[in-house]
């Protein structure tokens, strides 16, 4: 695995941060509240989402949707993701086996990093990924609730079960609105396919970072 952490200003300790047009203005440096918030917004829903599906499995004496969405979350999160979007990220340079970006999990970087443009064929995968998990939870809720109305449920039970469908709607609205408003507007993985960050200030960091620059136009 290529390591260039000595060479990226975001692990530099001496790196002229004060002058920099980017400061206040990017996430270029490790921030472990945002680490906090970002675990805590995607355990919220990833909890509310296996409740959930738990649920309907049940209802339905079937647990392969549980199964299948257990999977899917662990090969995305830790295997699948790093790979197509989090290694093209600086972050993913740092020297430590577990990824500690200001947005991410702590994910092995098994794969080596990437300071290249993020190709179309990842970009897709990473859209269909995010559609995936968050479409897959409520599509198997909604139908348990079917069949649960269908089967005289009492009162109760059917209270359950749909507050923890609202739940799960309301940490995934949580999830993407945080993120795509209040992250990836200033996330320094700019070729992320949700990446929002102004031209003026992905210029400024890549001239201060050459082997980025330098993969950032080959690509």
């Amino acid at each position: 695995m290529v390591k260039n952490n000595s060479n990226l200003c975001t692990f530099d300790p001496d790196a002229p941060c004060s002058t920099c047009k980017n400061k206040g203005m990017l996430f270029c440096k490790p921030d472990e509240n945002k680490v906090i918030v970002s675990h805590l917004i995607e355990g919220s829903f990833i909890i509310m989402a296996l409740l959930g599906i738990g649920l309907t499995s049940v209802i339905l004496n079937s647990y392969w949707p549980f199964v299948v969405f257990s999977i899917f979350s662990v090969l995305f999160f830790l295997l699948i993701q790093p790979r197509i979007t989090c290694s093209h990220c600086p972050y993913y340079a740092e020297d430590r086996f577990l990824l500690q970006c200001t947005q991410n999990h702590i994910s092995p970087k098994i794969w080596r990093y990437r300071p290249e443009r993020i190709v179309l064929w990842e970009k897709i995968i990473t859209v269909v990924g995010y559609i995936f998990l968050g479409v897959y939870p409520l599509l198997v809720e909604l139908y348990g609730i079917n069949v649960f109305l269908n089967n005289n449920p009492d009162i109760v039970s059917l209270i359950s079960l749909i507050g923890v469908f609202i739940g799960t709607l309301l940490t995934l609205a949580l999830f993407y609105v945080v993120f795509f408003f209040f992250y990836c507007p200033y996330c320094i993985n700019f070729s992320c396919v949700f990446n929002k960050v102004p031209d003026e200030y992905v210029k400024c960091y890549l001239e201060r970072n050459p082997i980025m620059k330098n993969a950032w136009y080959k690509h």
